[in-house]
């Protein structure tokens, strides 16, 4: 298709109601508003407690489980929109383009509260702060050069853009959960006997976290490929992803 083309109807809005759409940019808002109380709680949970000792920050795990759930279901909010009230872009919902402006929201806000917490307690890492750098800068960056045009065209997310999206959110999920679920693997590490718990306290497991990293990374990768793509395109079209 080039751009004197009329754009392809969008099939997704076949058997979806006027109240599917008006469901579904309800569940998007949702998205924006669990946004900020994620990161509130996120920041809360590593925060130091009255009775910590000096120079150590205890988390509390209780908060990070709320976190991510809250996380879960605001991510899961992004399926549920999509199945309810089709694409994005479809005719019913009125304020469909914002699903993509929410999506970013959460992601980046939810990696900005990890790498808050993470400078404060002396553990942000390179490897982190960078996929964390390229995938919020690129955000930044399209919305800053493309933002009129995207809101004024609509883009339609290709195979390599919807990729890049779970991975982003997948990765995301298993950060947030990485304290509990790396509890529940050293749990199983550690056994019954008080040799496993002394080895699991002295040599505690990074793999949840290291795995969502790496997953991180990929989602960066593929931000970059597909950022560079929308910049490097003059005029949106429906064949364009994000």
């Amino acid at each position: 298709m080039n751009d004197n083309d009329a754009p392809t109807p969008d099939v997704s809005t076949q058997g979806v109601s006027t109240q599917g759409g008006l469901f579904a940019d309800t569940l998007t808002f949702a998205r924006i508003a669990l946004t900020p109380l994620i990161m509130f709680v996120i920041v809360k949970a590593w925060s130091a407690k009255p009775d910590d000792p000096m120079g150590f920050v205890s988390l509390d795990l209780r908060l990070v489980l709320l976190a991510s759930t809250l996380f879960t279901i605001a991510a899961l909010t992004d399926v549920l929109d999509d199945f309810v009230g089709g694409g994005a872009r479809t005719e019913v919902r009125r304020l469909g383009w914002i699903d993509d402006v929410a999506d970013s929201l959460l992601v980046s806000g939810t990696l900005l509260a990890l790498a808050w917490v993470s400078y404060t307690a002396g553990l942000l890492h390179w490897s982190f702060y960078i996929p964390v750098t390229v995938l919020i800068g690129r955000d930044t960056l399209i919305g800053i050069i493309k933002g009129h045009q995207l809101s004024k065209f609509g883009l339609l997310e290709s195979r390599l853009g919807d990729i890049k999206g779970a991975l982003a959110m997948l990765a995301v999920c298993i950060l947030v959960a990485s304290p509990w679920l790396s509890n529940v693997l050293d749990g199983l590490r550690a056994g019954n006997t008080a040799e496993g718990a002394m080895l699991v306290y002295n040599n505690p497991s990074p793999w949840v976290w290291i795995i969502g990293v790496c997953i991180l990374w990929i989602a960066a990768l593929l931000s970059l490929i597909t950022g560079l793509k929308i910049l490097a395109t003059s005029k949106p079209n429906h064949e364009e992803d994000i």
